[in-house]
């Protein structure tokens, strides 16, 4: 249930909750509109029956109503996450409360497979619910899970760590041992991208609520009209709107250098894959992109990836319009041909790309026109060292803001000779990541 418009669904200010102002002109069937850009807002259209439940800022929710709303974290494709004061405690306690919508709160609904992880004492780094209810509403029956509060992305505060380089790889380590713990026990994640691994929010319990919005900022409402422009009387539908905290300008002290990876949405067991994975393009392999066949083998080439852009900063495969074909044509220039029968048949437009035959190492020869246009762009062949020799580069830190640094030279030497061991072709050739843990980068 996961691409690119349905991540994030706990990480605020993802790129999946921005839609277009196209979608946004198209008048909702339950007649509600906002009048302010819709980034990080979840669709107002989706609050009609089987989506989402009214929620508003001091609303009391769970069995007691011992959860009360304070701010909003995130927004999604099927869910609303929202911090919530923890009212039985005479010390407060802030949690993340996950609404989802009415038709994705069945009884098979994939994130109550977490409950699996928590069996298998699976909570280091990954982020289990320790509460779980259900609301009955008028938009019908909503399952609700109650998360320890996880913040921002690594993207969003890579240069306030002191010696980022180090806090990068030990993220980077902490997921690879997030994944390694999740086959162990035969169970795939099967969206595993940096948008689903946060970073941990500490020293907020204890506060008082005034204190936790200075920290965070408080809450920014956008007004919700009917079509006669007026704010809605019907307590079906919201009065308002909540846009996401924003992490950018939390302080250090609350946010360290340790994941949580979130969102179980896709997950299954190794040994039952499904017939679709939801993972978004650019972290997709290439037995998905090619004969769609998930396996365990899909979560580890997301793992290259997402190791590649936690340390850069950068997708490692960025097409501009998540064009499959834009997509081969990147993966076989950075890592070589692909293997038959996909090189001579399942790419249906690799002869627009490539020749037939390697070079003498073995390298993609792209055809003639196609060369000489590349040529004339790039001084040096693709490659994964050539990509993090780019260094790190994160630009996800607000208007007109960025980060840079070199990667030293020793460090890409180590990264791309793990890198190459992960994107193996072959699902089967590709290094576990129990493996990758043994490799010398993550001593660095």
């Amino acid at each position: 249930m996961s691409d690119d418009s349905d991540q994030g669904d706990y990480a605020p200010e993802s790129p999946v909750l921005s839609q277009s102002e196209e979608e946004y002109d198209d008048r909702p069937l339950n007649g509600l509109r906002i009048e302010k850009a819709p980034f990080g807002l979840e669709k107002i259209w989706d609050y009609e029956p089987g989506g989402h439940h009214v929620v508003h800022l001091g609303d009391h929710l769970g069995r007691e109503g011992e959860y009360r709303v304070i701010h909003k974290l995130g927004s999604g494709g099927f869910a609303n996450v929202w911090l919530c004061q923890v009212l039985r405690n005479e010390i407060p306690q802030y949690v993340a409360l996950k609404v989802l919508m009415a038709d994705y709160s069945k009884d098979d609904c994939p994130e109550l497979r977490v409950e699996r992880l928590r069996e298998v004492g699976l909570e280091n780094h990954i982020c289990l619910p320790f509460d779980q209810f259900r609301i009955e509403g008028p938009k019908g029956s909503h399952l609700c899970f109650v998360y320890p509060v996880a913040g921002p992305r690594v993207s969003l505060i890579a240069q306030q760590f002191e010696d980022p380089d180090r806090s990068l790889r030990k993220i980077a380590r902490q997921a690879t041992e997030a994944m390694a713990a999740l086959h162990s026990h035969g169970i795939c994640h099967g969206d595993f991208t940096p948008s689903n691994i946060l970073l941990k929010v500490v020293g907020l319990d204890g506060l008082p609520e005034d204190e936790v919005l200075k920290i965070l900022g408080d809450p920014v409402k956008v007004e919700v009209f009917t079509e006669s422009g007026e704010t809605p009387s019907d307590p079906t539908a919201p009065k308002y709107l909540v846009r996401p905290a924003n992490f950018r300008n939390v302080p250090l002290p609350y946010i360290v250098d340790q994941i949580l990876v979130i969102d179980f949405g896709e997950a299954y067991d190794v040994t039952n894959p499904p017939e679709e994975l939801g993972i978004p393009e650019s972290y997709r392999p290439p037995e998905l992109l090619l004969e769609n066949t998930p396996g365990a083998g899909c979560d580890l080439w997301a793992l290259g990836c997402t190791l590649f852009e936690i340390r850069t900063g950068r997708k490692l495969f960025d097409m501009f319009d998540d064009d499959i074909d834009s997509h081969l044509f990147y993966m076989v220039t950075m890592l070589g041909a692909l293997p038959e029968p996909w090189w001579s048949t399942a790419w249906k437009r690799r002869k627009e790309f490539f020749k037939d035959e390697p070079d003498s190492l073995g390298r993609a020869v792209m055809v003639d026109a196609l060369s000489k246009r590349q040529s004339d762009r790039l001084s040096e062949r693709r490659s994964i060292e050539w990509a993090l020799r780019r260094g790190l580069h994160y630009r996800d830190l607000g208007p007109g803001e960025e980060f840079r640094r070199e990667i030293p030279p020793e460090e890409v030497e180590q990264l791309a000779g793990l890198l190459k061991k992960i994107l193996q072709y072959e699902p089967s050739h590709r290094l576990t990541a129990a493996e990758a843990l043994e490799h010398e980068w993550f001593r660095m």
